[in-house]
């Protein structure tokens, strides 16, 4: 009886021994030494069973014959990681039953998850190994890369730090915020002093309106408060979209040399004002050169009504494009770079075709004397767009 006992006693270290010398051959399975292992599939290993139709655990006695082993790796729990694969053997690779490369004998075959997750877009992927019968000899390890020069990447990473600046944003984005402000304003004032002069300013139908019994001029005078308020929001529209162009380095009209250095939103306030009282100037000495030339040519009843509805058509262009400026974004306007050959062509064909709508809606007299002077009066609407265009050529 002692001896079944020293017998059975033997038997049993003899297993454990083998237990621990297999367990510590597996643990010395170490990947390359710029990965950490992080977890061992050796367990893991799956084989198609024909009966079932399905793939169940590998068998050590059942399935040491079988040359075609498998793995689930779950590649959206393990992203960022990579897997390391070594087959002691000659042997194939397959992913979703497709086969992918030849493995080479006692060589480290690295697969990125963050790749395979990318391109099959599923959360889980087959993977399987054919070679050799059974999975001795075959090591599939979850890594994580080491990286290198960590002292170097954490000074770096704190130099960094140290060195932050803060994002410089340009002048212009607060100044067109506050001239926004101002054109708001203005407008709300015309609509509570002249509600009905401003709505009918603001409508593109009265533009073509030709009725001489209600035309607006009747009401509304150039000289009138409402009138020279709603030049001055047009002179400020066009101020404004002066120094946009000149803020993206398109120098129209070579207004360069009249303003500042524009370093800070006050210098931008003072160009703005600059340019709408010049803009002011000159569209009411376009008003004035109308009624002398008006007089002497005796269409001065056309006049008021001509210089309304310039008034009207340029605070609709400019208007549009002053919501285009904010919609497209100013602070850094790489949209407007392909677009500077021809940037002048939207400002020709807009007053080439008042011009032609002027003439359209007025209806001068048929003659052909009255049309040569009523085309040479409107010409000196156009004087400034071609001055402009002069210089900027």
């Amino acid at each position: 009886m002692r001896f079944f006992h020293s017998l059975f006693f033997l038997v049993l270290t003899a297993s454990l021994s083998l237990t621990w010398t297999t367990s510590a051959g597996e643990d010395k399975i170490t990947p390359p030494a710029d990965f950490f292992p992080i977890y061992n599939y050796q367990n893991d290993w799956l084989v198609y069973n024909s009966q079932y139709q399905n793939y169940v655990p590998y068998s050590q006695g059942v399935n040491e014959s079988i040359r075609s082993v498998s793995v689930n790796i779950d590649l959206l729990k393990n992203r960022r990681y990579f897997l390391l694969l070594k087959t002691d053997t000659e042997g194939y690779l397959f992913l979703n039953g497709a086969l992918q490369q030849k493995l080479l004998p006692d060589a480290w075959l690295k697969l990125n998850i963050d790749s395979l997750y990318k391109s099959y877009k599923k959360e889980e992927l087959l993977l399987t190994v054919y070679g050799s019968a059974g999975i001795s000899g075959k090591n599939l390890l979850l890594c994580n890369q080491k990286k290198k020069n960590n002292a170097g990447l954490i000074e770096q990473t704190t130099s960094t730090l140290i060195n932050i600046k803060p994002i410089q944003f340009s002048p212009f984005g607060n100044f067109a915020v506050i001239a926004m402000l101002i054109l708001l304003v203005l407008n709300s004032w015309i609509f509570n002093t002249n509600p009905l002069a401003f709505v009918r300013l603001i409508n593109p139908i009265e533009f073509f309106n030709n009725n001489p019994r209600d035309q607006l001029s009747k009401i509304n005078k150039p000289y009138s408060n409402s009138i020279i308020f709603f030049v001055v929001i047009d002179a400020m529209l066009m101020g404004f979209l002066l120094i946009f162009f000149t803020t993206n380095k398109l120098d129209l009209f070579s207004v360069v040399s009249i303003l500042s250095e524009q370093t800070n939103t006050i210098q931008f306030l003072r160009d703005f004002l600059l340019l709408s009282f010049i803009f002011f100037l000159l569209m009411y000495g376009k008003f004035v050169l109308m009624s002398v030339v008006g007089n002497m040519l005796n269409l001065d009843k056309l006049v008021d009504t001509l210089f309304l509805k310039i008034i009207q058509s340029s605070y609709f262009f400019y208007a549009a494009l002053f919501i285009l400026v904010f919609m497209l974004g100013f602070g850094s306007a790489s949209w407007l770079i392909p677009l500077k050959p021809y940037i002048l062509f939207p400002f020709l064909f807009f007053y080439i075709g008042r011009f032609i709508s002027l003439y359209v809606v007025t209806k001068p007299s048929s003659s052909f004397i009255n049309l040569y002077l009523f085309s040479y009066l409107c010409v000196i609407e156009i004087i400034p767009l071609i001055i402009g265009i002069k210089f900027a050529i």
